[in-house]
């Protein structure tokens, strides 16, 4: 099996904590590094989450930490503490990993690492498009060599989880996000179109917390937030699972209704950080506008027990 080489850029985040462990599990992904940006919590945190993750389940990954402001050099003045905790990963109380991120920052790792690859790589960006987008800045030449960017965020024919328009990760930085939809390279939007469509029912998450060990058990505590969060929406039987459903678009096409055509990301004013999309089969974008929940559950389920379960090595 040919696998996808993929650079994980994210901010940790209890969702990304879960997509990362999907990633592992998932046998035809070949995660080349983690790439961190600020976002869910501070960079700081957001890189330390990534850190204890891979120390903890013993993740080959090398670390590289990313953007603490905005493409355009804002600083975040509060982070949604209210759903990922204030350290991001559900306020647990997890010990500090021993494992530090490398010296080279993550923009210039992906520059000089798309530069001398042998074979194609894509990113897969579950937070603010920062990281990404500095690096299309400081070196447009890696524009062709960028096979596919695939982003967690935005949102087309649904509303916005922030404003009435925009979507968390495009409105924490729409510039960035309008910079890569004019970059030239090709992009698949997985936003809330699609990812409102694949939840996990709480019977669920309690049923792989007694079936995938450690692993299990990490993603029980930590999603305790997320649970409390999603309640007090009135939502009580589960939670949208917006970065896992986004990674299982990385090799899972067969699982979403695509639409292509040609995206913006508006920059100014009331609908700051909306993407729109004009469709056209001969559009450069494509945008993931439905999910088929029971298939990508299927998909999430194999792979983790395969991976984590009982009897996995």
């Amino acid at each position: 099996m040919k696998k996808v080489n993929v650079i994980f850029d994210t901010d940790p985040g209890i969702d990304d904590a879960m997509a990362l462990l999907l990633l592992h599990a998932l046998p035809s992904i070949d995660v080349r590094a983690i790439s961190t940006v600020f976002g869910n919590a501070s960079i700081e945190d957001c890189t330390r989450n990534a850190l204890y993750i891979c120390e903890r389940f013993s993740l080959p990954y090398p670390v590289y930490k990313g953007a603490g402001v905005t493409f355009a050099g804002l600083a975040e003045t509060e982070y949604p503490d209210f759903v990922h905790g204030a350290d991001g990963l559900g306020d647990v109380g997890f010990p500090l990993p021993k494992r530090r991120a490398e010296s080279q920052s993550s923009v210039t790792y992906m520059i000089e690492t798309l530069r001398a690859a042998s074979e194609p790589i894509e990113v897969l960006a579950v937070g603010r498009m920062t990281n990404v987008a500095e690096a299309l800045k400081q070196a447009p030449d890696i524009a062709p060599l960028i096979q596919r960017i695939v982003i967690m965020g935005g949102a087309v024919e649904v509303p916005g989880n922030v404003t009435e328009w925009a979507e968390a990760n495009i409105y924490g930085d729409p510039e960035a996000a309008a910079f890569i939809f004019d970059s030239g390279v090709p992009v698949l939007m997985v936003g809330l179109d699609a990812t409102l469509q694949h939840r996990m029912k709480k019977t669920a998450l309690m049923s792989l917390r007694d079936q995938l060990g450690d692993a299990g058990e990490f993603l029980w505590h930590i999603k305790q937030c997320y649970l409390k969060f999603y309640a007090d929406k009135g939502i009580f039987d589960g939670f949208p699972i917006h970065d896992s459903t986004a990674a299982l678009a990385l090799v899972h096409p067969e699982c979403f209704e695509i639409r292509r055509g040609r995206l913006v990301c508006e920059t100014q004013g009331g609908p700051r950080g909306r993407t729109v999309l004009t469709a056209s089969e001969a559009g450069p974008h494509a945008v993931a506008m439905a999910a088929d929940s029971e298939k990508l559950t299927a998909i999430f389920e194999a792979a983790m027990l395969a991976k984590y379960g009982a009897g996995s090595q």
